[in-house]
């Protein structure tokens, strides 16, 4: 949870190096932009335009900015418990803005895991309690099974290939395999239940058909795997066939600035676009790592992370295991992850621990338009070591199919935040139950096991506050960890320093 912010306290890194990290990231990261590296998920585009002679709509209920999986979750949330009889159909409930293509952000760029480790349930026993470290781990866990249900439901399993899988999280040196034992030990304590699937491997137990010779353990545990991009389309593809008078989608629309303003029919938010205005009573922002352009509190509270990602042509002697397996490779220093297509793929993604300045220069970096050289060695090279030529073997073709670059958003405390933005935050005035500004993003690389329920959190908050557009909603949170939540008091406390220290000391307050 805490690797990111841990290396602006490495006092092995120049104060330099720091210092020039924490710059960007209390710097506003602007809006995304236009030149990009091309993912591989998002090869095959659907076209969301809904024609180019449509004009953009003067008003909504609800603005959603960003439409990635957290858009998604909270469009339908909102859709599926709306009013019967609503007040006004003179207008769309839910706008999505999406500055770029729909999904072009952090989901169409991820690495298609959705994998929970259970790594952190000692860490956060130790921070809040045994029973607060159950809630969060239960909430991550659940994500797996609600994605695959709504695969299910939607019809979309095949097409987003959507798995269940055993991950192997992979250990080469002796301190770092001891300590993952002792982290399993205190979940399959804590989380007797909830554990029953996770199992590990050491030493020459490791099944040989695994291909993991060099390995010194292997915990293993239930996930999953997806096409993300092909997901969230088709949940918003459903979304619009079912609600076509409720939902627009807006592709190539950026929002410059919010502003807050009353008219005759009451306070409203002035959502400004690249393609015209648009009023509201709610906005909730999901745009992840470059939220702060438009909530400029959260700067130093939240930033983005540059991650990049590979697809990867599998040595021929290496066999398929796209249905059976997904994997975490864990070094003395940072870790890789990687799924298979069922065509063969291996995505492969990570290597931040091995850019430049151990990480560094990734942080406060809004933009996916160029690689890291260092990351790209690494990747690059990173299969036909772990297996060994011997289970790996020779690469047909090109080995490297494509290679890109996306932004994660993570948070000063390690936890994302969910919930009703104050003025501190935005700077602009608060409307009480006639509306409001609401958040949704910094999930620290982990959306595939946060984003969809956190979406779900906030939709439900805002709807338990504006009775108007349901008429059934259930205001029950209790199953969301409190952790996650924006309040007054997390917004004053957790906040990045902006001065690098090189004090040992100090750099651990």
């Amino acid at each position: 949870m805490p690797f990111v912010t841990d290396v602006l306290k490495d006092t092995s890194f120049s104060a330099s190096a720091r210092q020039q990290a924490l710059n960007r990231i209390f710097s506003d990261p602007g809006l995304p932009q236009t030149s990009t590296t091309s993912s591989f998920w998002t090869q095959e585009k659907y076209n969301f335009s809904q024609g180019a002679a449509m004009s953009l709509p003067k008003e909504a209920d609800v603005v959603i900015i960003g439409s990635g999986i957290t858009g998604a979750s909270i469009a339908r949330t909102l859709l599926q418990s709306r009013a019967s009889n609503p007040s006004s159909t003179s207008h769309p409930s839910v706008v999505m803005l999406e500055a770029r293509t729909v999904c072009s952000g952090a989901t169409g760029r991820n690495g298609g895991h959705i994998l929970e480790t259970a790594d952190e349930y000692a860490e956060f026993a130790d921070a809040f309690g045994v029973d607060a470290a159950r809630k969060l781990v239960r909430f991550r866990l659940a994500h797996l099974r609600e994605i695959l249900a709504v695969a299910e439901e939607l019809g979309i399993t095949t097409e987003t290939q959507a798995r269940k899988v055993q991950f192997l999280s992979v250990y080469f040196g002796e301190e770092p395999w001891r300590a993952a034992m002792e982290r399993m030990r205190r979940f399959k304590e804590g989380m007797p239940e909830e554990a029953a699937e996770w199992t590990s491997y050491e030493g020459d137990a490791i099944p040989r058909e695994l291909c993991l010779t060099r390995a010194r353990g292997v915990v293993a545990g239930p996930a999953g795997a997806l096409w993300p991009y092909r997901f969230v389309t088709g949940v918003l593809k459903r979304l619009l066939a079912d609600f076509p008078d409720d939902l627009r989608v807006e592709e190539n629309t950026p929002v410059t600035a919010v502003y807050d303003e009353t008219s005759s029919s009451g306070p409203r938010y002035k959502i400004e676009t690249s393609r015209g205005t648009i009023t509201a009573r709610h906005v909730i922002h999901c745009t992840n790592a470059h939220v702060s352009h438009l909530v400029p509190g959260f700067r130093g509270r939240i930033f983005p992370v540059r991650g990049q990602m590979s697809a990867q042509t599998p040595g021929d002697k290496f066999p398929n295991q796209a249905t059976n397996h997904s994997w975490l490779f864990n070094y003395d220093r940072g870790f890789d992850y990687m799924t298979q297509l069922p065509e063969g793929q291996m995505m492969l993604g990570g290597g931040f621990a091995q850019s430049e300045a151990g990480g560094l220069a990734e942080m406060g970096v809004s933009t996916d338009s160029d690689l890291s050289l260092y990351i790209d060695i690494h990747l690059s090279g990173a299969l036909r070591a772990i297996f060994g030529g011997t289970d790996w073997g020779c690469v047909q073709g090109d080995p490297v199919q494509a290679m890109w670059t996306g932004n994660m958003a993570f948070s000063s405390d390690g936890f994302p935040w969910v919930g009703r933005l104050s003025e501190t935050a935005t700077g602009r005035s608060e409307h009480g139950s006639e509306g409001a500004e609401w958040v949704c993003a910094a999930f620290g690389g982990e959306g595939m096991v946060q984003a969809w329920f956190s979406g779900k959190a906030v939709a439900t908050m805002l709807l338990a506050q504006d009775a108007s557009l349901s008429e059934t909603v259930s205001a029950d949170l209790s199953w969301f960890p409190e952790q996650l939540l924006m309040t007054e008091e997390r917004f004053a406390d957790a906040v990045l320093p902006k001065e690098a220290v090189d004090d040992v000391h100090k750099a651990n307050l």
